[in-house]
């Protein structure tokens, strides 16, 4: 059976050497995009930014936070008053009060929260006439929970994104509705995109002539050295059979 060189000698190593490499090149090249490098978080999530612009009235002892990307909202009731959160179709869903937060369980925001990535908001009311069921979520004065009114929802990029991801674009102003005490207080923010890094074709273009010149610089070398140390019977220095040599 005829055995070539660079299947067992020095230029076989090379050759694997090169097979592990390339793949590690190509994905420095070409980087997986964040919806892949964050799975089970928000399609690119490091482009998006959310933010809490304003709480209106002002409340103290009411903190709330927004997850970056806008996954989460976080409140802090330590007002000593109670703090509920109405849902999407305005039916009870979270309830502060005193050192414990309850959720009700019969709310359509309650099912809906369990997922980052929906369509769009419930257009049906269906369920929410059902007096509420409570369950304490924290012992504490602090939840966070999942608001889709706060990121956005779909798998696609918003139009205006996707026409120009390159650079940053208000996504949407979003409102979360508070009561205090029955009061009404509006948390008030806005959804923006900070623009995806853009890949110069001129980089990549070099970049992969470095890399490709690097591998055929390699693979002469080591043939001239395999040449160079070529024995009279065949084989090589090493004890690889050469081109034509037959085990």
């Amino acid at each position: 059976m005829t055995v070539p060189r660079w299947v067992a000698g020095p230029t076989g190593r090379l050759v694997a050497a090169v097979a592990v490499a390339l793949p590690a090149a190509v994905l420095c090249l070409f980087p997986a995009g964040p919806a892949a490098a964050h799975s089970g978080v928000l399609p690119d999530a490091d482009y998006y930014r959310s933010r809490i612009i304003s709480t209106t009235p002002a409340v103290p002892g009411l903190t709330v936070v927004v997850d970056p990307a806008g996954e989460s909202l976080t409140l802090t009731n330590a007002t000593g008053r109670t703090v509920e959160v109405p849902g999407y179709v305005d039916e009870p869903y979270l309830r502060f009060s005193g050192s414990q937060v309850e959720q009700n369980t019969n709310s359509i925001s309650a099912f809906l929260n369990g997922t980052l990535v929906i369509q769009g908001l419930p257009q049906q009311t269906g369920g929410t006439d059902k007096p509420p069921v409570w369950k304490v979520v924290s012992t504490t004065n602090t939840y966070s929970w999942h608001d889709h009114r706060t990121h956005w929802m779909a798998q696609q990029r918003p139009p205006v994104v996707a026409a120009d991801p390159t650079h940053a674009h208000l996504v949407f102003p979003w409102q979360v509705p508070l009561k205090v005490d029955g009061t009404p207080v509006v948390v008030a923010g806005d959804l923006t995109w900070v623009g995806e890094p853009a890949l110069s074709s001129t980089t990549l273009t070099v970049t992969a002539l470095a890399v490709t010149g690097v591998v055929v610089a390699g693979l002469v070398w080591v043939r001239r050295r395999a040449r160079h140390n070529r024995q009279p019977d065949g084989t090589q220095q090493d004890g690889t059979l050469d081109d034509g040599a037959t085990s």
